[in-house]
């Protein structure tokens, strides 16, 4: 009971869910996604409305900043995976009916390709192993848990070698949940970087009830 209760309280702040071995790869992933999104500020990209309205924030960040954004506790890359069409479809190997534009990658440049197999892939063995943590982390619904874990290794790797423009950044046209993230990192501001990270839980969460409900055969 007493162990029990100790992973209890663990879990109940955002920045202490990095204690669990399984999140080793969501912080991984966040820094690259990082680096990538930065990488493109610098350059001047402005494809995305987080890069349109915060590049200042972007080209601000330095290493320590950016190790700090790494460890928010949620990933801060979605494939859709609270999306259970999506997932159905490729269950059902009904995968050619995603719109084209997914075909390019959005983050990676020529290794978009490699890093959406890395995000999907992720995904699916949190599915598979930690359905709690794909839910608060991830974003996924209980649909989508079941349908992402029931795929075959070589499925989700040939669709996200197809469809790399599956991975996107996550919150890419809410300004105000990047802004927060950014310039908390940037300033060193644990406290205001632990509320952004509870905040971006609360908006996963958020996300996955209206997927269900929208899930939900209409009486």
């Amino acid at each position: 009971m007493a162990r029990q209760s100790q992973g209890t309280a663990r879990q109940g702040s955002a920045g202490e869910w990095f204690s669990d071995r399984a999140l080793d790869p969501l912080r991984e992933i966040n820094g690259q996604c990082i680096d990538f999104l930065c990488a493109m500020a610098d350059r001047g990209e402005r494809g995305l409305v987080l890069l349109q309205e915060l590049a200042p924030l972007w080209r601000r960040l330095g290493p320590d900043a950016r190790r700090r954004l790494a460890e928010c506790p949620c990933l801060l890359v979605d494939a859709g995976f609270g999306d259970e069409l999506r997932w159905r479809q490729l269950v059902e190997h009904r995968v050619g009916e995603q719109p084209r534009e997914w075909r390019n990658a959005c983050l990676g440049g020529e290794r978009g390709q490699s890093f959406a197999r890395r995000v999907v892939t992720y995904g699916w063995h949190l599915a598979r192993a930690h359905g709690s943590i794909a839910r608060v982390a991830l974003g996924m619904t209980p649909g989508s848990i079941e349908r992402i874990a029931s795929l075959g290794l070589r499925d989700l790797e040939s669709a996200a070698d197809l469809y790399p423009g599956w991975v996107r950044p996550r919150w890419e046209s809410q300004v105000p949940v990047w802004r927060q993230l950014l310039t908390a990192a940037a300033n060193a501001d644990e406290a205001a970087l632990q509320q952004a990270g509870l905040r971006g839980i609360q908006l996963l969460g958020a996300g996955s009830l209206a997927q269900v409900a929208r899930s939900r055969p209409v009486d």
